[in-house]
This record gives C-alpha cells, sequence and structure tokens, in this order.
C-alpha cells in the first residue's frame, strides 16, 4: 500500500512539474517535499520547519505585522501557524478583520454590524497580503490554517460570535444555527449547497490569491477537524477539499502542499488526499509532568510508528508546544518544551506551534530561546540525508544518522550512551552542544574507533552532539 501510494505521489509530481502555466506574477521556488519524504525543499535549500509566532496575525489588526515578523526571524524561527480568520470577531474593539464585509442591516452578537457572506472585504485581502510578503521576506514559511473547529464550538467566545452564526449574517443561510450552542454539525455538511458556496468561494479566493503569488505556504484546510466531536458528514466534508485542492492543481498547473488536522481516523481514512501529516488533533503523547526520557522515547516511537504509515513529513502544530502560553491547561515548562522541539527534530519531524493571544506575544523568551538554540544546531547539519537510526545507539539517546558520514545525537538526560558506527576504522570529530545555551564546546578529535563509540556527556542535564566521519588514512 506505501509503496503505491508513494508511486502515485511521484508520478503526481512529476507531472506538475512538467505543467506550464500563465501568471501575473514573476516565477517562484515552490515549496516542495524532499526525496526522503521526511523534509521540505525550498528550491534546491532543505527546510525542516520550526517555529510558534502568533496565531491570530492575520485578523488582528492591532498587531504590527513587520513588527512581528522580524522580532520572530531575528530569534531563528522560520515558520508560522496562521488562521485565516478564527476568532477575527474577538478582538478587542471592532477591530477584527475578516475576509467578509460587515454590512449590516442589523446588528451580530457582538455589536457590530452583521456580516455579508456573499461578498469580500477587500481590506481583509490587503492584510492577508501584507502579512504574506512580510513573512516572505523575513524567510517564514506559512502554515495557513483556514477553518477551525474550536471557532465553531459552543461558547460565547465561539459559536456566538462566528460569522456562519445564523445571527451574525445577512445571508439566511438554510440549517445553521444561532444562539451559543454548537455549529460542528451544521458546519461539516457538503451537501448544504448555500452553505458550500459560501466556504468554495472563500478558499477559491485564497488560493486564486496564493497558489501562483507565493511559494511559501502548506495549506491546512481547518483546525483540529471533529477533533472532539463526531459529526455525521465531517469525512465528506474533508473529502470534498481534497478534491477542490486537486482539481485547483489541475486546472491551474500548480503542485500545492495539502496538510490534514483531523482526529487519526479521518486522517488515516484518507492518507492519500495529504502531503503532510499534522499531529496536532491526534498527538497521543502527554507533554506536561512528563520526565524528559519518557518523553523523548515517546516521541521517536510515535513517529517511527506514524512514518512507517503516512510516508510523509510530520508536523506537530499543537500549542502546547509554547512555553510561554499562560491561557492553556497543557501547558509545558521550558525544560519539557525544549525536549518537545528537540525531540521532534532528532526523530524526523517538524513543530510548528503558535500563540493564540498577544499577551503571550513577547510575553516570554522561552519558545524564542528553544528555537534560536535549535536553530544553531541545526545548521550544522545536513539533516536532509539523515535519517532516525534508533538502532545504532544503546543508552538514553536520539539519533539521526548519514553512516560514515555524520550523526547527530540528543541526549535528554545527559550521562553515557554508546553508538555503533560501521564496519571500519574511523576518524571522528566530535562537537558537544549545550542546547540549554546554544554554546557549542571546542571540538575533540578521534582516532582509531573501529565499531562502537562511547560518548560521555559533560553532566546529566540534556546535552547534543555532532560527530562529523572521515576515513582514517
Amino acid at each position: 500500500m506505501i509503496s503505491e501510494r508513494v508511486m502515485f505521489k511521484t508520478v503526481r509530481c512529476c507531472l506538475f512539474s512538467t505543467l506550464l502555466f500563465a501568471s501575473a506574477y514573476p516565477a517562484i521556488a515552490q515549496l516542495r517535499i524532499s526525496e526522503n519524504q521526511r523534509y521540505f525543499l525550498d528550491g534546491e535549500k532543505p527546510v525542516v520547519l520550526f517555529g510558534s509566532g502568533l496565531w491570530t496575525i492575520i485578523p488582528d489588526t492591532t498587531v504590527d505585522i513587520e513588527d512581528h515578523n522580524s522580532w520572530y526571524a531575528e530569534w531563528g524561527s522560520n515558520a508560522n501557524r496562521v488562521t485565516a480568520f478564527a476568532f477575527c470577531t474577538a478582538v478587542p474593539e471592532g477591530k477584527g478583520l475578516a475576509p467578509w464585509p460587515r454590512t449590516g442591516p442589523d446588528n451580530a452578537n457582538d455589536g457590530y454590524p452583521r456580516f455579508d457572506l456573499s461578498q469580500f472585504n477587500e481590506a481583509y485581502w490587503e492584510r492577508f497580503h501584507a502579512y504574506l510578503e512580510s513573512a516572505q521576506r523575513h524567510g517564514i514559511y506559512v502554515w495557513l490554517q483556514i477553518f477551525d473547529e474550536p471557532f465553531i464550538e459552543p461558547g460565547d467566545e465561539r459559536w456566538f460570535i462566528n460569522p456562519f452564526n445564523a445571527e451574525n449574517n445577512i445571508n439566511h443561510i438554510p440549517g445553521m444555527p444561532g444562539g451559543r450552542g454548537s455549529g460542528e454539525e451544521a458546519f461539516y455538511d457538503p451537501d448544504n449547497a448555500a452553505l458550500m458556496e459560501i466556504q468554495n468561494a472563500l478558499v477559491q479566493r485564497i488560493l486564486e490569491e496564493t497558489a501562483q503569488r507565493y511559494g511559501h505556504i502548506v495549506y491546512e484546510i481547518g483546525n483540529e477537524i471533529n477533533a472532539d466531536s463526531r459529526t455525521s458528514k465531517a469525512l465528506e466534508w474533508q473529502r470534498h477539499w481534497i478534491q477542490f485542492f486537486r482539481n485547483y492543481e489541475q486546472e491551474h498547473g500548480v503542485k500545492l502542499i495539502l496538510s490534514n488536522n483531523t482526529r487519526r481516523s479521518l486522517a488515516e481514512a484518507d492518507i492519500d488526499g495529504f502531503d503532510v501529516m499534522n499531529h496536532n488533533a491526534f498527538l497521543e503523547i502527554r507533554v506536561r509532568g512528563r520526565d524528559p526520557l519518557t518523553l523523548s522515547q515517546n516521541i521517536t516511537q510515535q513517529l517511527s510508528d506514524d512514518f512507517e504509515l503516512f510516508q510523509m513529513p510530520i508536523v506537530n502544530s499543537r500549542p502546547a508546544s509554547d512555553p510561554d502560553r499562560v491561557n492553556y491547561p497543557d501547558i509545558v515548562s521550558p525544560d519539557e518544551g525544549r525536549c518537545l522541539y528537540w525531540s521532534y527534530f532528532m526523530s524526523g519531524g517538524h513543530i510548528v506551534g503558535f500563540r493564540t493571544t498577544i499577551e503571550s506575544w513577547k510575553g516570554g523568551l522561552a519558545a524564542e530561546t528553544i528555537l534560536r538554540n535549535l536553530h544553531r544546531f541545526i545548521e550544522k547539519l545536513s539533516f536532509e540525508h539523515m535519517q532516525p537510526t534508533q538502532e545504532r545507539v544503546v543508552g538514553d539517546a536520539l539519533c539521526l544518522a548519514q553512516p560514515d558520514v555524520a550523526y547527530a545525537l540528543y541526549l535528554p538526560v545527559g550521562g553515557s550512551v554508546h553508538l555503533n558506527l560501521s564496519d571500519g576504522e574511523k576518524a571522528l570529530t566530535l562537537h558537544w552542544y549545550n542546547p540549554r545555551t546554544g554554546e557549542w564546546q571546542e571540538p575533540v578529535r578521534t582516532d582509531g574507533i573501529t565499531q562502537e563509540l562511547t560518548l560521555n556527556a559533560p553532566d546529566t542535564q540534556d546535552w547534543a552532539v555532532y560527530i562529523e566521519v572521515s576515513t582514517s588514512s
């Protein structure tokens, strides 16, 4: 099954690489999946995604886009997960932007004019482009989330203020409830023609604005789709969007990267429909309160199992990956966050966390410190040629390896581990790295190693080491 799917994806990529299309924009390098299916390529540059920026930066006009992106990039972060419009109506003083204008008549539940979902708000699209252009200038890849399940869940700050709530628009969409209850069952309904006309128009506009103009986007049709709910048509709704994206690709001769964000059963039902697998909605690992060794072991095992199943890049976008948040029940400590980020990278994965409030942006620097220090380590590696290789390690460490060329290890509790090398006498150069401070120690050269190398970390805290291999003369 996997080999057929990989073959299908390879043929599809080759097909799109041969298509030509007319565009009003200059040719751009499109982000694409690397040959080993774990990472990305921007032109010929290998890319691993990591970051934790402000999620609501597009709809929240109280945030200065350039200020955020320049600050964010200074820390070495290269990816941000952003929502297209979730919680746009929760921005204070009516300063949130939605893709649709607030025309009235009458007011919505937040006290401002109702939306007209049959037309677009051009002020929104100007800010939409301002963000994408700024992100591209600063080397930030955008994980663009279009719809959002929490925004349609019950509650005063959720469905009650959603533009699709019947009390918040003038469009009289059949079957859409008002009030403070849930909009989930009604929203995931591909058979509701009036509803889908509006949803289709939004996604079509997003693709028209982005697909041939930017090359740094991963598209996510929705956040946590049916993660907590069990709505009757979620699978059909998901398949509608997979086909929608693939039809757009065929019609316009472009290759888009589409991610899931659903509960596991929906993800597995449509494996072939996605290009990237997002762990967010079905991450089976508890982070908070977990000791570093157990956490790192759990992560590498789950990524190993899921990569074998999915054969595509795996990204964690859970908000709990942000140790600076103050409003989330499973928020992690800086130590837990560091172990989480490093374990994902060392297991061949990516993390694109996010902040949901302005207060958590610049409210703490724990996430930025983790990302900066991880970025410094990644810069040393030709990670695109390396694979998770746990079978070479005896002891408590995660390992990325390109045998006979280079090894990278993360020791979550320091101590001593053994690394099994390939046959043949080796000369090794060891570069110990402190992930807490971002400092490299002086390189140490070791000659005459044949098959096994014993590594002793400086102490019992977490450490990383990069090992260069050269054959002895």
